[in-house]
């Protein structure tokens, strides 16, 4: 699977699991692009700060920002989510479920873009053949 590759690139397979919890949770609205007019048009986006104990005991506390299609966009202040953190920097840390989110929009975008490149190579040879 694509994200066990990725995890053994990065080294995250060899962090140590965590479950944290959402202290608090924040909406914000921003601009994320614009139309073929120039109007804005907006998405919305969650601050989350999660806290987890290390292996020492010691609470651990940081931010992170997720869009409105991610799986953690939806939890609020006080779900706990799964997380691996880097036993020799115990305030870094990654969420699993947010990974493959990104990784699977990536790989969508890789498609749809090499779909595209393959249709025009398509129609260029179809075109100059005859």
């Amino acid at each position: 699977m694509l994200i066990d590759l990725w995890e053994k690139f990065r080294g995250y397979d060899k962090w140590i699991d965590a479950t944290a919890t959402i202290k608090s949770s924040k909406l914000n609205e921003q601009v994320v692009g614009h139309d073929r007019a120039g109007r804005d048009f907006y998405g919305w986006f969650g601050d989350e700060w999660l806290t987890w104990k290390d292996s020492s005991g010691v609470e651990q506390s940081e931010p992170m920002t997720v869009s409105e299609d991610s799986p953690v966009f939806q939890c609020i202040e006080g779900n706990a989510i799964v997380i691996r953190y880097n036993p020799a920097d115990p305030s870094e840390f990654y969420v699993r479920e947010q990974l493959k989110f990104q990784l699977n929009r990536a790989m969508k975008i890789i498609l749809s873009i090499s779909v595209v490149i393959a249709a025009v190579v398509a129609l260029g040879f179809a075109l100059f053949r005859d």
